[in-house]
């Protein structure tokens, strides 16, 4: 009798239970600075995979996103630290501020519908609002803003932690089912082949904007979640490095591959974060992997799995044809 094979979802789904069970178990037994560190490492996968959302589904190249992830971090800490509002007030109210610049520069970013005057349009922007932040003295200028900006239940490093793991992971799943809707193959079409979407009468600005909105509110939710986890906001979170390791994070990890971002921002963190105490030189590790990928791996380490998920023939595929 023929064994039945699972389904992608269905092996998506285990692949997915066995990372979270996993993450779940180390951190009953994991300190507190290594608690600190997961918490970096689970709030990086839920930027990577909102990026990717524009990356490797989108065809465009978001050398702005940073813009939102500041935006959430700066918007929740004033209005908690300068406005005294409510935790989770602060929260709405910063997902719906960030929404609303997120309409006006995409709208903006999109007028050419054009991938390169994306890039760097978006990245102009996110340049001016760096430089605004890093220059008022209201939002802490290049020292940044602190405060204790953490929710009551989640105050601890432990407590922190599991309440950037259980939305980090409630996000991903979303993401994850978007990435099955039919709105996201119109999606992959317009990254594939966007003068036959343009011709059976779709229009692929709106379709691009759409996609934009929903990878900037979950790129906002993450920049809220760091806030939180540094106790404050700070000009590096508005930087262009912000947006540019995110795009590393892809690449090395796959981005046409759902699991590709995750895997990527689990590397890139461990590099930035912990191989830094050990030597002066982990960022030319990172640069060495780089262009290893860029070289060897164009479609990052989870490569072959995506160009399957794709319908596009894999290289020992491609060979014996």
């Amino acid at each position: 009798m023929k064994k039945k094979k699972l389904t992608k979802i269905q092996r998506d789904a285990i692949t997915g239970a066995v990372l979270v069970v996993a993450i779940f178990i180390y951190s009953l037994f994991a300190s507190d600075s290594i608690l600190d560190f997961m918490s970096r490492a689970v709030i990086m996968m839920l930027f990577a995979s909102a990026l990717n959302i524009i990356l490797g589904f989108g065809g465009l190249r978001p050398l702005g996103m940073s813009t939102y992830f500041g935006m959430g971090s700066y918007a929740y800490v004033l209005l908690c630290v300068r406005g005294g509002m409510d935790r989770t007030l602060a929260i709405v109210g910063a997902i719906v501020l960030s929404m609303v610049i997120s309409l006006f520069v995409n709208v903006v970013c999109l007028r050419a519908n054009d991938d390169l005057t994306f890039a760097f349009v978006s990245m102009g922007i996110n340049t001016l609002l760096y430089t605004m932040v890093f220059k008022i003295p209201y939002v802490g200028s290049d020292t940044g803003i602190t405060g204790n900006v953490r929710l009551p239940f989640a105050n601890s490093a432990a407590g922190n932690f599991y309440l950037s793991f259980f939305v980090s992971v409630v996000c991903i799943v979303l993401i994850y089912l978007f990435f099955h809707s039919p709105f996201a193959t119109v999606l992959k079409g317009s990254r594939d082949n966007i003068e036959r979407l343009t011709f059976v009468g779709m229009n692929t600005v709106h379709v691009r904007l759409c996609a934009c909105m929903v990878s900037s509110f979950f790129v906002t939710i993450a920049g809220i979640l760091y806030a939180m986890r540094n106790m404050g906001a700070f000009p590096v979170m508005f930087s262009t490095n912000t947006s540019t390791e995110g795009l590393i994070m892809c690449l090395i990890g796959g981005m046409y591959s759902f699991f590709g971002p995750i895997l990527g921002a689990f590397i890139v963190t461990v590099i930035s974060t912990q191989l830094s105490i050990l030597t002066n030189y982990y960022q030319f590790v990172l640069g060495l992997i780089i262009v290893l990928s860029v070289l060897f791996l164009q479609g990052g380490l989870l490569r072959d799995r995506a160009e399957k998920d794709l319908g596009e023939p894999t290289a020992k595929e491609a060979g014996s044809k």
